[in-house]
Order: structure tokens, then sequence, then C-alpha cells
């Protein structure tokens, strides 16, 4: 590569000669202090309109030719300032094009190098998450963070062995945390059957990032809450069951002693009959009795119930 620069360029620079400006601040200090101390509120207050005018014009003209001057020797200083700045800044704009362009294409192979890093990490990953059985892209949002030079030999794409080792520990904790999770997973199905419950909910509950302590005493809760209502209506339907029970044996007891007996051949009905099982001798007149009956078990229960009383040839009537 051809050398363009030259010594003239690597060791040019600036010269400031210092001037020098020469006032006595000391004495006009001094001049000041006086002037002042000789005018004071209690003076000027006594002083005559035109002695006011007449001391005013002749310290504002004092200020004034000696503010005059600075501004002469700031221009003789300004000046070579002004015309410096505007020659470098004409003279320099070659140059600065030629450095953007170098800075283009340094980052540019900056870049290309940076990519490199990139697609070797993204390598690296893969294989490690192929070997613990791991999504590939599991560690995609890492690639750009590995891609730095530090994490890389000196002028090689081939990672530091505390790189590969820092790749490795993530990866085997990646692996760790899907194997727990899977365990975890398994773990709520087993408990929801035994609890006869259902896993979905919990499964989410786990995703969401609920502590698996937390969801298996929640399932126990929940166990508990399914196991008390159904202890609470199989306790209600045996009431209902045992008091259904008790209307019927009342009801076979009623019409047990209202159904006289019949000869099966002739059909003649047996006075002073015993109940159904067995007839006697005796006969009875026809005993009528109104009755109000509810059944709580709806109309199914009252077809049963009129079945039972025909089967026991017990007239009725609906009013």
């Amino acid at each position: 590569m051809k050398d363009v620069t030259n010594n003239f360029l690597e060791t040019i620079e600036p010269v400031y000669t210092p001037g020098t400006i020469k006032f006595d601040f000391d004495k006009f200090d001094a001049a000041i202090q006086a002037a002042v101390s000789e005018l004071s509120d209690e003076q000027l207050d006594n002083l005559e309109y035109n002695d006011i005018k007449m001391e005013f014009t002749r310290f504002n003209s004092l200020l004034t030719k000696l503010d005059e001057k600075r501004k002469g020797i700031s221009k003789v200083y300004k000046n070579p300032l002004n015309e410096f700045e505007s020659n470098f800044k004409s003279s320099k704009e070659p140059l600065k094009e030629l450095i953007d362009k170098l800075r283009a294409k340094r980052d540019e192979i900056d870049e290309h190098h940076r990519m490199l890093r990139i697609d070797h990490i993204r390598s690296v990953f893969e294989e490690k998450c192929k070997m613990a059985g791991l999504d590939k892209d599991t560690f995609k949002e890492k690639y750009d963070g590995y891609s730095l030079k530090k994490y890389f030999k000196d002028r090689k794409i081939e990672l530091k062995k505390e790189t590969i080792e820092e790749i490795d520990a993530l990866v085997l904790a990646e692996y760790d945390r899907i194997e727990e999770y899977k365990a975890n997973i398994e773990m709520i199905e087993e408990q929801a059957i035994d609890y006869e419950l259902p896993s979905d909910p919990y499964i989410r509950a786990l995703q969401n990032g609920t502590p698996i302590v937390e969801i298996l005493r929640q399932m126990k809760k929940d166990r508990d809450a399914a196991l008390f209502w159904k202890q609470q209506v199989e306790a209600k339907r045996k009431a209902e069951a045992e008091r259904l029970a008790e209307i019927e044996a009342i009801a076979k007891q009623s019409a047990s002693e209202e159904i006289k007996a019949v000869n099966a051949e002739t059909g003649e009905i047996i006075e002073d009959s015993k109940p159904v099982e067995e007839a006697t001798s005796k006969s009875k007149e026809p005993y009528e009795v109104n009755l109000s009956l509810t059944f709580n078990g709806g109309e199914k229960q009252w077809h049963q119930f009129a079945k039972f009383l025909e089967d026991n040839f017990v007239n009725y009537e609906i009013l």
C-alpha cells in the first residue's frame, strides 16, 4: 500500500505568538475608587443639576474612550484568528472527505468481521443445543452479545476457552430448567389424576411463573373443597333417599291396611282382609283417606307411586 502521508502533514500545527497589552490596572482601580469616594450618595444629593450633568459627561467619556480602545485591541487579536479559522475550514475539507471514506471502509470491514463472529457463535450454540436436546434457536438473542472481540482469540475466528465454558454453563442451566419444568408438568398431571382435578389450569399457572410449591398447595385446597362439596351432595342425596323411602313405607303401610283380599278364581272380595300377604275371613268396609302428597323427586316419582297404588288395587282420584 502506498504511503500517502508525509512529514509535513504529520508535523504541521498552528503557532500562536502572544502579544502584550500594557495597562496599569492598579492605578486604574485606585483612580476609580477615588472618584467614587468623592461622589458619595449624600454628596450627589447636594449637587446641582448642571453639576450632575457635567460629572456624568466627564466619567462617561472616560469609560467610552477606554472601551473603544479595548474594541480596537480586540479586533487586532480577533482578525488573525478569524482569518485562520476560515482558511483552515476550507483547507481541511479534502482531508475530512478522505477520513470519511476511510471510516466507512473501516466500518464495512468491521461489520464483515462481526458477522463472521456471529456465524461462528451461532454454530457453536446450535451444536451444543443439539447435544443437549434443546431447540437450536434457544440462545438466538445472545449471538450479538457474544460477537464482541473480547470473547475471541486475537485476530482469529475462534472462541477463548473461558467463553466456551461460559456457553456450556448457559446450555446446561437451560437444560436443567427444562428438565425441571417437564418434571413439574408430570407432577401436576399425576396429582390432578389422584385428586380428580383438571390439569390444564395448573399447567397454565406454572407457565405463567407460579412456583410449583404454590401450585401443589392450591391443588390440595381445590381437592379438599371438591371433596367437601361431594360429601355435602352425597349427604343431601342420602337424606332425600331416606325421606322418600320413609314416605314409600308409610304409603305401603296405608295401602296394606286399605286393600281387601280378592279370590283369584272367583274375583270375590274376601271380607276382613289382612295386608296383601295374607287374607282373613273377616270383611271390612272400604276405607277412604284424603291425602295431599308432595313428590320431591318430580313427576317421575309420582308415576312410580301411582303404579304402586294400581299394583296394590288402591283406587285414587286426582283433585
